[in-house]
């Protein structure tokens, strides 16, 4: 099975700012500036002791909020990670700290700090147990790719709670997040393909050909487009697509 990482833009950045051309350049450049946390991430960072500066990536899964652009990536030939960098779990790790990923029984902060410890993975291995789970708790890898819940009971008993299996919990609450601290991101991943929509990849092209990049850039950067990113004609199939490129990849893997 391969555990590929999305990445998106969120809608409101995506569209409303003007920066988002650089992030794209950025991505295909394999630039990783130090993140712009949100005072909600770095909330809960500080409470889980996340530390590191992360970078945050879902495994074989994209979000409706990634918006009209979505990188994927996977690690690189011979990435080793440091023994102890410790960075995946099968939740999304905000929504957690958050309270907004929903457990029976409810658990008050500490008991979520403890609970976050417990099933918190080193990276070096987290395919593994990732698909350790896959097999554990779900029909198909399709089942998960699509969001749907664990099979009842699936989460680890030896938490003392189980995550709710349906609403008000959302996909979040059961699909897995890889956070990367941004000093070991270099040369351990690599973009792979970015899918975004027929209007955003024209926005793009005219932006990068009116950039201050030098020629040489720009061709070569024009030229990574022509090969790597998959163009969808209607913006709300971006999502989709992405979803049937993985379903497809991990079956092959």
């Amino acid at each position: 099975m391969n555990s590929l990482l999305t990445r998106g833009l969120r809608k409101g950045r995506f569209r409303a700012s003007g920066d988002w051309p650089e992030l794209v350049t950025q991505a295909i450049q394999g630039k990783w500036p130090a993140p712009a946390a949100s005072p909600q991430t770095l909330e809960a960072e500080r409470g889980l002791g996340v530390i590191g500066k992360p970078y945050y990536f879902y495994v074989l899964r994209a979000e409706d909020s990634y918006g009209l652009a979505v990188f994927v990536l996977s690690e690189t030939e011979g990435a080793v990670w440091p023994a102890e960098a410790r960075g995946a779990t099968p939740f999304d790790s905000g929504g957690w700290w958050l309270d907004m990923i929903h457990t029976d029984p409810p658990l008050d902060t500490t008991a979520r700090q403890a609970g976050f410890r417990t099933l918190d993975v080193p990276l070096r291995g987290w395919q593994d147990a990732f698909e350790q789970h896959i097999h554990a708790h779900y029909g198909t890898v399709g089942d998960y790719i699509e969001g749907r819940a664990p099979k009842t009971g699936g989460q680890p008993l030896e938490t003392g709670f189980t995550i709710v299996k349906g609403p008000p919990n959302s996909p979040r609450a059961w699909t897995w997040e890889v956070r990367v601290p941004h000093d070991l991101i270099a040369d351990r991943l690599a973009l792979r393909a970015i899918y975004m929509s027929e209007v955003s990849r024209g926005d793009y092209v005219d932006w990068l050909w009116r950039s201050p990049l030098a020629d040489t850039e720009s061709r070569r950067i024009d030229q990574w487009f022509a090969d790597h990113v998959v163009v969808v004609q209607k913006q709300e199939l971006v999502l989709r697509a992405v979803k049937e490129a993985m379903a497809q990849e991990a079956a092959g893997g």
